[in-house]
């Protein structure tokens, strides 16, 4: 009996795996982009990160708004850290660090310019994040001679702030800012912050060296590090 032939079942066949429409992509990359303009703490990992590299291993201050567990990763690396946090919500060391043995290690309190004449120690890194646009010009120059008297003959400065943008299309942004930022000031009586304007000039004032800065947001946020002498960050 002859084999019966069965005819072949006919193969489906299988598409290739949608690839990820690349106007989605797009749109999701420019709007991640608006998002970071705005909110200008998302860069803040980010810049951390570059300011861990750059850290010495030593007594160290953090000063700025929400830098609890900034400096609890620092305080992590075996150093001593001194931090003073300028939120307004701000309520105790506990609050904002669960870790006691972490604690241990640092000194956190709510910023007061008045008390940073109390502060003694040199320290190897003196780290500002935010810490400046809330304070008129004298205290900002203040601020920055307390910082010098504190940090040691081979420390640094590093200051994170914002700027204006270079670029003419972010403009109107800083400029709704600028009016929410008014009205707060004038309506509801609250300190708020404005754009630093001619840093480079106030911090020649204290006679610190320029020896890094990093750009952030289309230059909307700096990061400088600051030294006493030229040389003194130099490996």
């Amino acid at each position: 009996m002859s084999d019966v032939e069965v005819p072949d079942i006919p193969q489906v066949e299988k598409k290739e795996e949608d690839q990820p429409d690349e106007s989605i992509s797009a749109i999701k990359s420019v709007t991640t982009k608006l998002k970071k303009t705005v909110n200008l703490e998302l860069f803040l990992p980010e810049i951390h990160e570059w300011i861990f590299e750059k850290l010495k291993n030593g007594p160290t201050i953090v000063i700025g708004e929400k830098i609890g567990k900034f400096s609890e990763e620092i305080a992590n690396q075996d150093i001593s850290v001194i931090a003073r946090e300028m939120t307004s919500s701000y309520v105790s060391p506990k609050s904002e660090v669960n870790d006691e043995k972490i604690l241990e290690k640092m000194d956190l309190k709510p910023f007061s310019l008045s008390k940073m004449s109390a502060l003694s120690r040199y320290n190897l890194n003196i780290i500002l994040i935010f810490a400046l646009e809330k304070l008129t010009k004298s205290q900002k120059l203040e601020l920055l001679n307390e910082c010098k008297r504190l940090m040691a003959k081979e420390g640094q400065l590093i200051i994170v702030g914002e700027y204006f943008p270079k670029s003419l299309l972010l403009y109107p942004i800083s400029l709704i800012r600028g009016f929410i930022n008014l009205i707060n000031a004038k309506v509801f009586k609250r300190r708020t912050k404005k754009p630093l304007r001619n840093f480079e000039k106030l911090a020649n004032k204290t006679e610190l060296k320029f020896f890094d800065v990093k750009y952030d947001a289309n230059g909307r946020i700096r990061t400088y590090v600051l030294t006493k002498r030229w040389g003194a960050l130099i490996r």
